[in-house]
């Protein structure tokens, strides 16, 4: 298992009972007495979470850091919680959807301050991010991104490895295309947008 984030440690429930009998529902709801109820609803779906932060932000230390604050927010909040007709799980994902949203948010604003003190954000170690990028849901969503990039074009293909994999600018992304520069944003605007198509259909 991944660990993200200090969640209470997994011990036996102050209730007596085998904790994995119970829907995530009702883990939140006996997680207002009992720790270990959010310590097995946080082993079910640590990795998930993980893997849901990674696919929309393609960084194993941005994914990590969401995914401790999501479950953060939740054990903080974890009493707050109402049984709806959506399984409990859906709740975890509004605090995640939430911390994305703000993530997005604050993250230029953030970059370009860092950028400009000269100052580098603190790293998750190589070991975690081996094993988040060796979960099964991010193994298939890799295999399933590389499938979408043989359905582009050869010309979006390139735009796209010149600037997602290579980094460059957009002003030399078009030098290399031989276009101009609003040409190559379009066109790999274009391409991400049909590779993100693609796999968010494989994956619904």
């Amino acid at each position: 298992m991944v660990v993200v984030g200090r969640i209470p440690c997994r011990e036996s429930s102050r209730l007596g009972m085998d904790l994995e009998q119970f829907s995530d529902a009702e883990l939140l709801e006996r997680s207002a007495d009992d720790p270990a109820a959010f310590a097995a609803l946080y082993e079910r779906w640590v990795e998930k979470m993980l893997a849901y932060f990674y696919r929309r932000t393609w960084d194993g230390e941005v994914a990590a850091d969401l995914t401790a604050e999501t479950f953060a927010i939740a054990f903080t909040k974890r009493r707050r919680f109402v049984r709806t007709a959506a399984p409990g799980g859906a709740w975890l994902y509004g605090i995640a959807s939430r911390e994305l949203k703000r993530y997005r948010r604050r993250a230029m604003v953030e970059q370009r301050a860092l950028r400009k003190l000269g100052i580098e954000p603190p790293a998750v170690d190589d070991e975690s991010l081996r094993r988040i990028e060796e979960l099964d849901e991010v193994t298939e969503l890799r295999g399933a991104v590389i499938g979408a990039l043989s359905t582009l074009s050869e010309m979006d293909r390139e735009a796209v490895r010149l600037r997602v994999v290579a980094e460059l600018p957009f002003k030399e992304v078009a030098a290399s295309l031989g276009c101009s520069e609003g040409a190559a944003r379009v066109r790999v605007h274009r391409a991400l947008g049909k590779v993100a198509s693609v796999v968010e259909a494989q994956h619904e």
